[in-house]
């Protein structure tokens, strides 16, 4: 059953679930935008709406994962590396925030060191 309530979570029946992930840039249609995408919805209304061309087997492959997913079949970060797998088949991939930053501080002394025991 599809309620007539104008939103595109509604239809799949997942009300409230966009199913995030980790944030990724792709170009967009002008020259120069960037479009971040955080979600299997953001990224289902990307592919259906805003993608450059409609071919290829990677684009294929993303539209039916990204409806699988809104579903509750598949995983975000399935969801996720199949947008970005199609993204860098139409080059208008932009590189992802890398998943662990660098550790940039000095190390404490104190980390990893047993405490010892009070004696009563």
């Amino acid at each position: 059953m599809i309620r007539n309530l104008g939103n595109f979570p509604y239809i799949f029946g997942m009300y409230e679930d966009y199913k995030t992930f980790k944030m990724v840039r792709v170009f967009g249609r002008k020259p120069g935008q960037l479009v971040a995408i955080t979600s299997a919805y953001d990224a289902a209304v990307f592919l259906l709406q805003e993608w450059p061309e409609e071919t290829g087997d990677k684009y294929r492959l993303a539209k039916e994962i990204m409806l699988k997913c809104l579903e509750g079949g598949c995983s975000a970060a399935v969801a996720r590396v199949a947008f970005v797998e199609a993204a860098r088949g139409a080059n208008i991939y932009m590189e992802a925030e890398p998943l662990r930053t660098a550790y940039t501080g000095k190390p404490d002394p104190k980390w990893g060191k047993r405490k010892t025991a009070r004696k009563a």
